[in-house]
């Protein structure tokens, strides 16, 4: 039947989205999600913001966020606020690919329409694959004295 290969290759793509989603933070997908909804009114008012502006707004936003969730649970717990050198980088990086890689599979992006949209579930398999791999590389935990 012809219509297993696509249905199968719909699935992938969808389990290499959600795997994406797992890097990144729930605000950041809900706030972009809600500032490509709001895009026209936010055109309308500063007509320097399109969906392309939108997009790179958050994917500097994506390492800060992670940054600022992390520092936050730390300050929650009444542990003495990290320095540099142990924010989660690995983190910070993964997220903003995955970010990145997720936005451009999403509907409406402003750079992939129509057949450059299967790319994009293509890089979504592929970046999901390399995050999965190359995780435990970087988040080694810390070795014991």
């Amino acid at each position: 039947d012809s219509n297993v290969a696509p249905a199968n290759d719909d699935n992938r793509v969808t389990n290499a989205l959600n795997a994406l989603v797992g890097y990144i933070p729930t605000e950041v997908i809900t706030l972009y999600v809600a500032a490509l909804s709001a895009e026209a009114a936010l055109h309308s008012t500063v007509p320097a913001i399109d969906p392309a502006t939108i997009l790179w707004f958050f994917v500097g936003l994506t390492p800060v966020l992670l940054l600022l969730i992390y520092l936050s649970k730390v300050a929650a717990t009444g542990d003495q606020l990290p320095g540099p050198r142990e924010w989660p980088w690995w983190k910070m990086v993964a997220a903003t690919i995955a970010f990145f890689v997720w936005a451009l599979a999403v509907p409406g992006n402003p750079y992939l329409r129509d057949a450059a949209a299967a790319v994009a579930g293509l890089g979504a398999m592929l970046a999901s694959t390399l995050l999965r791999i190359m995780t435990p590389i970087f988040e080694r935990p810390a070795p014991t004295t």
